[in-house]
C-alpha cells in the first residue's frame, strides 16, 4: 500500500478549506459558540454540498463510497476552523450502525443521518462503554426500555437519535433511542470547550430498538475509528495553533526586531513543526491502514494519544508565544486551548490509549 496523499486528497482538503474560510471563520464560530454551539446552516451545507458525514459510507446507504482517509482530512480541516457542527457525534453514530446494525437498519437509518436530516449522537466517549454501563435494558410489555443515565453525550441538545451501550443480561448491547422518545430527558452541561457542547441523557423507560446484527469486537471497532477522526481533528488544530504563533511571531516586534527572530521562539516553533508533522504521518498510517482489523487495534488508540499530546503541546506554546494577549477572552488561541484539553479526553486519555496498545499488543 502507498503511505500518502494523493493529488485528489490535497484538492480536497484545499477545496474544503476555502469554504470553511468563508462560511466558518473566526467571527462565525464566536457567535456561534456562545449561543447553543451549533451553526445549522453550515451544517446543513456540509451534509448536502459535500456530503462530509458520508465520505467512507457505501452509496448504498446515501455514502459517497470514499475511503476513511477523505474522512480524517474533513476532520482535520474541520478541527483546524474549530467549526462547532456535529460531525464527530454523527459520524459515529453513523459508524455503530453501520458496524453493528442489520441491513433492514442500515437502510432505515443511515440516509437521514448522512443527509443532515436528522443528528445522530454516540452516547460512549467513555472508554469503557464496551465492556460496562450504568443505563439498564429490560423488556416491558414486548418491548425494549431503558432506565439510568449516560454522560457527557457530545452535541446531545441538538441530536435526534442516541446510539446508547446498555446492560443486559450481563451483556452491553448499543440501543437506539429517539430524542423525542418517552421518558428521554436532555439536560444541558457547562463545557469548557463552548463549540463543542454536552449533555447529560436520563432515561426513564424510554423505548429503545437494539443494534444486535454485531458484536463486542465490532463495537471496540466504532470506538478505534472514533479515536482516528478524533485525532484528525486534534491534529488540524494543532496546525492552526502553529500558524497563529508564526503570524504572531513575525508580525510583533520587540528591541526593533520580529520575535520569530529570538532563539527561544525559533526553537518553540520548531518543536510544534516536529510534533506536527510526526502526527500528521501517524494519522495518515492509521487511517489508510484502517482496513486491517488488526492494524486499526493498534493505530487507533496510538493516533488519539499522539495527537492529543501534539495538540495540548501547541495550544500551550503558541499561547507562551503570544504572551499576554493570549490570554484576553477576545483572543482565538484560548479556544484552541479548550479544545485541545476536552478533547484530550474523550475515548481514552493518552495514558489510556497507549495501555490499551500494551494489552492488544499482548506487552
Amino acid at each position: 500500500m502507498d503511505f500518502q496523499y494523493g493529488s485528489e486528497h490535497d484538492e480536497f482538503r484545499e477545496s474544503l478549506r476555502r469554504f470553511l474560510l468563508h462560511q466558518s471563520p473566526p467571527s462565525r464560530v464566536r457567535k456561534v459558540a456562545a449561543c447553543d454551539g451549533h451553526d445549522p446552516p453550515l451544517w446543513q451545507r456540509l451534509c448536502r454540498d459535500l456530503e462530509v458525514p458520508g465520505l467512507h459510507i457505501a452509496a448504498a446507504y446515501g455514502g459517497t463510497g470514499g475511503s476513511l482517509v477523505v474522512s480524517t482530512i474533513a476532520s482535520e480541516e474541520l478541527g483546524r476552523a474549530l467549526s462547532p457542527v456535529p460531525l464527530l457525534s454523527t459520524t459515529l453514530a453513523v459508524e455503530a450502525v453501520l458496524r453493528m446494525g442489520d441491513e433492514e437498519q442500515r437502510c432505515r437509518l443511515l440516509p437521514d443521518l448522512l443527509s443532515g436530516e436528522r443528528i445522530g449522537s454516540l452516547a460512549a466517549v467513555d472508554p469503557n462503554a464496551a465492556r460496562a454501563s450504568i443505563v439498564l435494558a429490560e423488556s416491558v410489555g414486548g418491548r425494549t426500555v431503558l432506565t439510568g443515565e449516560c454522560t457527557p453525550v457530545l452535541h446531545g441538545a441538538v441530536a435526534d437519535l442516541f446510539v446508547v451501550p446498555a446492560a443486559s443480561d450481563a451483556a452491553v448491547t448499543p440501543y437506539v433511542v429517539a430524542a423525542d422518545a418517552p421518558g428521554v430527558t436532555v439536560v444541558s452541561l457547562p463545557s469548557f470547550d463552548s463549540t463543542r457542547p454536552v449533555v447529560k441523557l436520563q432515561f426513564a423507560k424510554a423505548p429503545a430498538e437494539a443494534l444486535s446484527a454485531g458484536t463486542p469486537d465490532d463495537f471496540e471497532r466504532v470506538l478505534d475509528v472514533a479515536r482516528i477522526l478524533l485525532a484528525a481533528e486534534m491534529l488540524g488544530g494543532a496546525e492552526a495553533c502553529l500558524a497563529l504563533a508564526v503570524d504572531y511571531a513575525k508580525s510583533r516586534h520587540q528591541f526593533d526586531r520580529p520575535i520569530g527572530s529570538f532563539q527561544a521562539v525559533k526553537h518553540s516553533c520548531s518543536d510544534m513543526m516536529i510534533e506536527i508533522d510526526a502526527t500528521r504521518a501517524m494519522v495518515m498510517f492509521a487511517a489508510m491502514s484502517a482496513d486491517d482489523v488488526t492494524e486499526l487495534k493498534i493505530n487507533g488508540p496510538l493516533a488519539k494519544a499522539q495527537a492529543a499530546e501534539t495538540f495540548r503541546q501547541c495550544a500551550g506554546s503558541a499561547i507562551q508565544i503570544h504572551g499576554g494577549i493570549a490570554f484576553t477572552w477576545e483572543h482565538d488561541l484560548h479556544l484552541y486551548f479548550r479544545r485541545a484539553q476536552t478533547s484530550a479526553a474523550l475515548f481514552g486519555s493518552s495514558a489510556f490509549n497507549r495501555s490499551l496498545v500494551a494489552d492488544r499488543a499482548g506487552l
